[in-house]
């Protein structure tokens, strides 16, 4: 009996809700599982591997959700008429961080374009593949690190904590991309601490996964660059080439790799937050997520 309450005490809060850190368990194990069974179903490949992860990740994160009380949406991917206007609001923001810092990198000559073959006809066609390629890769982290693990983290040790608890393992997850740099590493981990106030903020996955999908889709096929370190796209019309040292042009990494990275993130981090711009809709309210930041948190 008395070993009971013990273990019932390891496991619940004094409230009777299950403590957070058994919740995140829960969460991986059936990530995995779900993740597992699904790419056994489908046809091998980048995409519908991340298709995979992106189901095993929203499943566990709804099943925990539910086990709390709590709507299906409240993980950030409701379904509401804003779903469009959220999501292309993201990729507005995250294609307008990544042009600067490209534009940052040709200023000071650490990018130039060459000829290819092609229509121009081809590159605006090639461009919504490349959004359609490049969105369930994203949306498949974005539910991974910025859906259920930061609202439970943040709802347990705050915002912040939870943000750079989440932000730290977005990095670890690049560890093995090619040509990984140290610049680069910090510069996920900042990307990540951006994306995650960005949630934070708007309450939204549709946010935070547009945001990811323009920041890849402008370095991947409008730069035609290398995208955390892996060449993902190729655009017709020209070709990419970074030129000079690693710090500046980000190398074989990728402008994610670059000094200029570091900067305009930073600013991005600090717009997200003090910036009355971005907030919840009444879509992401009605939702019920489960942690909020507020301006200036």
């Amino acid at each position: 009996m008395e070993q009971a309450l013990i273990l019932n005490q390891l496991l619940r809060t004094e409230s009777g809700r299950i403590r957070c850190g058994w919740r995140l368990v829960f969460f991986v194990v059936i990530m995995v599982a779900v993740t597992a069974v699904t790419a056994t179903l489908l046809p091998a490949g980048f995409v519908t591997a991340s298709g995979a992860l992106l189901i095993g990740a929203v499943s566990s994160g709804v099943l925990l959700l539910r086990l709390d009380g709590r709507p299906a949406g409240a993980l950030g991917f409701y379904i509401r008429r804003t779903v469009i206007s959220e999501t292309l609001l993201g990729i507005s923001l995250g294609t307008l961080v990544a042009l600067v810092v490209i534009v940052l990198i040709v200023a000071f000559g650490g990018l130039r374009w060459t000829a290819d073959g092609g229509s121009i006809l081809a590159w605006v066609f090639g461009s919504l593949s490349a959004l359609t390629i490049l969105a369930v890769p994203a949306a498949a982290e974005e539910a991974l690190l910025r859906g259920y693990p930061l609202q439970a983290l943040a709802e347990v040790w705050g915002p912040w904590a939870a943000i750079l608890v989440t932000a730290v393992i977005f990095g670890v997850l690049h560890l093995f991309n090619p040509n990984l740099t140290f610049i680069g590493t910090v510069n996920i981990i900042v990307a990540g601490i951006f994306l995650g106030i960005l949630y934070l903020r708007t309450g939204s996955l549709w946010w935070a996964t547009g945001a990811h999908l323009g920041w890849n889709w402008v370095h991947g096929y409008v730069a035609d660059v290398p995208v955390s370190g892996l060449e993902l796209l190729d655009a017709p019309v020209y070709d990419g080439f970074l030129l000079g040292p690693e710090w500046l042009s980000g190398g074989a990494f990728g402008p994610e790799g670059s000094l200029f990275t570091t900067f305009v993130l930073a600013v991005a981090v600090v717009v997200c937050v003090k910036s009355a711009a971005f907030g919840p809709s009444d879509a992401a309210m009605e939702a019920g997520p489960l942690v909020l930041m507020t301006r200036n948190q």
